[in-house]
């Protein structure tokens, strides 16, 4: 019988939108700045007392938390800033009572001299040793002085806050963080989780778990001190977080 050659093809590949971000993939540049360029309307925030930079400022000692229909509203409002709007607010008056917040940084100084003892701890976006770091100082706070930590995480601002972006059922971590005099800046960054990865193992990650990640944290900073611009405070960048590629593009020069 003659011989036959079998042959087989396979079919094209069909190509679709990627999944994942490239890690080489240069970001559009103009896009990211029309998306930072976008300019906060005040009248979006008719709780906020003012807008400063394109960041809405509240006055929460106004807050009638009594009132549900305010405490609706606000909560809606400040989810609004998040997802939407600029992606920062202020609250100012978050606390009143400055022998309160005397007392706990007298606590956590007492924390941060002992663990200087072993070395302290490390930075994510720092050289070791740049700043004055409490890892978990919620655990170590309590354990420090419990009647000033109970104190403080009763504010019910707190419950405000967290169930406006996060809903029931939150979980808080908290951490102290002391720029020293003369301390250099952090990279710029986005945080937790995936802005802790390198960019390569970032982009292992579908878009649709970029988008998931920042929905999953709130970070909020409660400053114990005044805070001039001298002094180090940290900086964002309004509506940045509206940015998709966000967490890859940080990186980019």
């Amino acid at each position: 019988m003659p011989s036959a050659t079998m042959t087989t093809t396979a079919p094209a590949v069909k190509q679709t939108r990627s999944s994942r971000y490239n890690p080489n993939e240069k970001q559009d540049l103009e896009a990211f700045k029309k998306t930072v360029s976008r300019q906060t309307d005040a009248a979006s925030y008719p709780n906020a007392v003012s807008v400063a930079n394109n960041v809405p400022i509240y006055n929460a000692s106004k807050f009638d938390l009594s009132d549900k229909n305010f405490v609706e509203a606000i909560t809606d409002e400040l989810y609004d800033v998040l997802s939407e709007g600029p992606g920062v607010y202020v609250l100012e008056k978050f606390y009143e009572d400055d022998a309160l917040l005397n007392r706990i940084n007298e606590a956590y100084n007492k924390i941060i001299e002992r663990e200087a003892v072993n070395g302290g701890g490390g930075d994510h976006f720092a050289a070791k040793g740049s700043n004055s770091r409490i890892w978990n100082s919620f655990s170590k706070h309590a354990l420090e002085d419990p009647d000033s930590f109970y104190q403080y995480f009763s504010n019910p601002l707190f419950k405000v806050v967290c169930e406006s972006w996060l809903g029931p059922a939150f979980r808080m971590t908290t951490q102290v963080n002391i720029v020293r005099p003369g301390g250099k800046p952090q990279t710029s960054h986005r945080d937790y989780h995936l802005g802790f990865q390198t960019k390569e193992a970032c982009a292992k990650w579908p878009k649709s778990m970029h988008h998931t990640s920042a929905l999953l944290t709130l970070q909020g900073a409660v400053a114990h001190s005044d805070m001039p611009l001298e002094s180090g405070p940290t900086r964002v960048l309004p509506y940045s977080q509206t940015f998709a590629p966000g967490f890859k593009a940080y990186r980019d020069p």
